[in-house]
């Protein structure tokens, strides 16, 4: 039978045993603002089971109180911030979660709406009218819906609506704000849960049912649905649907591990240095005098190398006419790489590799035509724009823009957040200001956020 929550008696939600696994008293995902922690680290924290759909509460204080509570579910100390290691861990954790239920985006961009699906719990059937309502029917092992009413209700009568759909008993949780409500009941060992949305044109709600047994690992798909839950501001309930799911980006290859947890076991040739760096770097601060993007472009991206070691694919940058910069990762256990420029392919050893900072340096035999200076790391200043230029998926050449996000440090090592996007294939890729300075060697993002982009400080690389 399809999945049909959606109801004026309520619709579907799991609340675990006598509401123990879901404490109220934890935060509610439905005005988490990203302040004053990154929105990885929000995503995770619901993810994590620590920010659930009830109970509002103030945003900043409420993030803090979740990551405080993450940290005693680990045993850490209790503070005031996450340290780098702790954010780590909590983003890898959160992201495996959300990985493990094929979470995914329905997008209806006729109808002017987008939601999260756990499409390994449940698969997308059909589009249906019934009952003054578009249907969007799943069938699965737990129960998910959204319909649509076009005209009534709509804001207008939303507190009928409200009144309507609230069940008559094992009510746990129910709020009303402006434009929305949201009601959960515990019934016949089912959790059910209805989040409502009105706009002018009607109003979308969406419903989850989780069987209670289930709801120690589902539990937190109540606050992901609820925070991915988008409408557009020329939403109309009136328009015929068109729905498509569309996969979250997959990791890149460049993603970091989760903790505890090695990357490929590579080890350098013996006649490798250890250390990952080298004495070839020219450093330049900043001058104040910015390029366009075509610009620093033309400047840089002669610089920039495709890298082809075995199976994997990466990218180099020139930092002097004999060596290059690029991430252990991308050369695996391989003692030789060949580079790839306009067509032009060139053999590369390698000659420094530090495998736990990720950081390897490439020498060639042959000068290089073109290469370029780094930024000193105290010189880099966040809210700066940026460029990257790399070879994602195997195209040379790419260009993206973004700003510096934010300066960090990860075992001890710097490295530089950007907006600027990466993936697969941009690992061992230049970061560039708008001088064509490099400022850092592009190597992982979080699939759990949006633009959380990371790369290796160029200075790193200097002995």
């Amino acid at each position: 039978m399809p999945a049909r929550p959606l109801s004026f008696r309520i619709l579907v939600c799991t609340v675990a045993a006598g509401l123990a696994l879901l404490p109220l008293g934890r935060v509610s995902a439905q005005q988490l603002a990203a302040e004053p922690l990154a929105a990885d680290i929000r995503h995770a924290l619901i993810w994590t089971g620590h920010l659930t759909a009830f109970a509002e509460r103030d945003t900043p204080a409420a993030i803090r109180a979740a990551a405080q509570d993450w940290q005693k579910s680990k045993r850490y100390s209790v503070t005031q911030t996450l340290s780098n290691e702790q954010s780590d861990e909590l983003v890898a954790e959160g992201t495996k979660h959300r990985e493990s239920v094929g979470w995914s985006v329905l997008r209806d961009k006729s109808v002017g709406f987008s939601i999260g699906v756990p499409t390994r719990l449940v698969k997308f059937r059909t589009t249906r009218q019934e009952t003054g309502a578009i249907w969007y029917d799943f069938d699965g092992g737990i129960s998910y819906g959204i319909g649509v009413w076009n005209g009534q209700p709509d804001c207008s009568t939303m507190d009928a609506f409200f009144t309507k759909a609230e069940p008559s008993s094992r009510t746990i949780y129910r709020t009303r704000q402006d434009d929305w409500f949201a009601l959960a009941e515990e019934s016949s060992g089912r959790v059910n849960y209805l989040r409502a949305v009105c706009r002018a044109s009607g109003v979308l709600a969406a419903g989850i049912n989780i069987p209670l047994e289930q709801f120690p690992r589902h539990g937190p798909l109540l606050a992901a649905m609820v925070d991915s839950l988008k409408l557009v501001r020329a939403f109309n309930a009136k328009a015929a649907p068109q729905p498509r799911i569309d996969p979250l980006p997959t990791r890149a290859s460049a993603v970091r591990p989760e903790p505890g947890q090695q990357r490929a076991a590579i080890k350098p040739a013996a006649s490798v240095d250890g250390t990952g760096k080298t004495n070839t770097l020219s450093r330049q601060t900043r001058s104040g005098t910015e390029l366009r993007a075509e610009q620093v472009f033309e400047k840089a991206a002669g610089a920039v190398y495709m890298v082809k070691a075995g199976r994997r694919m990466g990218s180099a940058v020139a930092i002097s006419g004999k060596e290059l910069l690029t991430n252990c990762h991308v050369v695996g256990d391989l003692a030789r790489v060949t580079l790839v420029h306009d067509g032009q392919e060139l053999p590369a050893e390698v000659a420094s590799a530090d495998i736990v900072a990720d950081r390897c340096v490439l020498r060639v035999s042959a000068p290089l035509p073109s290469w370029v200076s780094i930024r000193p790391y105290d010189d880099i200043k966040v809210g700066e724009r940026a460029l990257t230029i790399g070879t994602p998926q195997g195209l040379e050449f790419t260009v993206a823009e973004g700003i510096v996000s934010s300066k960090r440090t990860q075992n001890q090592a710097r490295m530089i957040q950007t907006s600027a996007p990466i993936s697969q294939g941009s690992s061992g890729g230049g970061l560039f200001d708008l001088e064509g300075h490099l400022l850092g060697i592009t190597t992982f993002y979080y699939k759990g956020g949006q633009n959380l982009n990371f790369a290796v400080a160029a200075e790193e690389y200097a002995r």
